[in-house]
């Protein structure tokens, strides 16, 4: 199996969940149609990079810009955690945003019924 093949499949799972989050918590109401359409773009565009890593490669090899070596397993291994690592980023800055929106509007229905007390 190539290793290119490899590094896809072991990322793809992450980034159809990433999306799949994106689309869901858009109909769930919790991010904006622009932040659906930034994060979308974002994991598209590394999925595309990932699909044209082995066709990039073999371009620059060809035509003598590059001298290095094919992609090793401790490549496809680091890569792969790079990108478990944004996934894990996105959900939780997600997750922190979720979670403020909820702090402040406690916040405000606290601050009212507080003053509505005091008069």
């Amino acid at each position: 199996m190539s290793r290119y093949l490899l590094l896809l499949l072991l990322n793809l799972p992450f980034i159809i969940a990433a999306i799949v989050g994106a689309v869901t918590q858009y109909k769930l109401k919790t991010i904006s149609k622009r932040r659906l359409i930034v994060q979308v773009v974002i994991w598209a565009i590394i999925l595309v990079g990932l699909v044209l890593a082995e066709p990039i490669y073999q371009f620059l090899f060809s035509n003598n810009l590059t001298e290095t070596e094919p992609l090793s397993l401790f490549d496809v291994i680091q890569i792969t955690a790079i990108v478990i690592l944004f996934f894990t980023v996105m959900r939780t800055h997600s997750k922190v945003e979720v979670l403020e929106e909820r702090l402040r509007r406690l916040h405000e229905k606290l601050s009212i019924e507080l003053s509505s007390r005091s008069k």
